[in-house]
């Protein structure tokens, strides 16, 4: 219930986000008060080097064995749930505007949560070895897989994307470098890290919320959204909800290609369904900075604010049904 409380705390803070960016979006927007095109990036590579520190590379170990199951995990991440959101928008994209479409693909190729994924897993009477192993790993893979998609994907769009050799920079620098800077010094803070968990939760969120509030000031101030309005925010939601459900029922009915435990199962559920929030704001500010066109900015986040809302409430509504499955199993194994 607690968990539940700060998550909807959390999406409160981003509606608030955005408010604050209608109201004072001179403050915000780059060249303004907050120096934000500055304030940003230190931001982004604090909460990469937070993702560094947190990281339990050493505990994967244990999981690492179950090839299996983590070939299921990261094909559904990174090549299955891009190409799912493809089909949508080749059956339906006469009814999406360019701006969310954009917005849509990149939320398909991003990494899956990490403490999300494993907390409901765990919740739901999953292995959490398992699911801590595939969040872990896909996000460590995704610093690399998710800018490649966004240069295979964007490049041919309008606005100038970053060449190749710019992009890898860019996330080299300000994602890649934070997060090894983290790995290395965990073990000199080891015991410290699970009193500063807390901490490193709360700066994280702030971080995001003011990349949020920046990226919304500049289209406010650039008037973007005078020609989408409601009707962006409402087909966002739409179909951000049409690949919640039909990504979550896929990655359930083919799970049993993944292992025959229902325990590794629901891992594999939650692992292959969600997408980071915490990742793809700052990623996307990396990546999409200085954007215009069809890539702006907070165009390209506002389908992954509205799945970050969702895919929690759809995680509260099964919750229970999953750990169900897990008890009949063990009830049958008694008898």
């Amino acid at each position: 219930m607690l968990g539940r409380l700060k998550s909807q705390g959390f999406t409160i803070g981003l509606l608030v986000a955005v408010g604050l960016a209608f109201l004072i979006p001179e403050y915000g927007a780059t060249g303004g008060a907050l120096r934000s095109e500055v304030t940003t990036k230190i931001g982004i590579a604090l909460v990469f080097l937070i993702q560094g520190l947190s990281l339990q590379t050493r505990q994967l170990l244990a999981s690492a064995t179950h090839v299996r199951l983590h070939i299921f995990c990261q094909s559904w991440i990174f090549i299955l749930s891009p190409l799912l959101m493809m089909l949508i928008i080749l059956l339906f994209g006469r009814w999406i505007q360019d701006s969310i479409e954009a917005g849509l693909l990149y939320l398909s190729v991003l990494p899956t949560t990490i403490s999300s994924s494993i907390v409901l897993t765990s919740n739901s009477e999953g292995d959490s070895s398992a699911a801590l192993f595939n969040a872990t790993f896909s996000n460590i893979i995704g610093v690399f897989l998710t800018p490649l998609w966004c240069l295979s994907l964007f490049s041919n769009t309008s606005g100038q994307f970053p060449p190749l050799d710019a992009l890898v920079m860019k996330i080299a620098l300000f994602v890649l470098l934070p997060l090894v800077v983290g790995q290395l010094i965990r073990p000199l803070v080891q015991d410290r890290i699970s009193a500063w968990r807390g901490v490193f939760k709360q700066s994280s969120n702030t971080v995001i919320l003011f990349v949020v509030f920046a990226a919304f000031s500049n289209s406010f101030v650039d008037d973007t959204w005078s020609a989408f309005g409601w009707e962006a925010i409402a087909v966002a939601l739409a179909f951000s909800t049409l690949f919640l459900l039909l990504l979550s029922s896929l990655v359930w009915t083919t799970s049993e290609i993944s292992s025959s435990d229902p325990k590794q199962r629901i891992a594999a559920f939650y692992c292959g369904s969600q997408k980071t929030l915490a990742a793809g704001v700052p990623m996307a500010a990396v990546i999409f900075a200085g954007q215009t066109g069809n890539v702006q900015e907070s165009l390209i986040i506002l389908p992954i604010m509205l799945y970050h809302s969702l895919q929690l409430f759809l995680a509260g509504m099964i919750n229970s049904r999953l750990a169900a499955t897990t008890w009949q199993r063990d009830a049958d194994s008694l008898h």
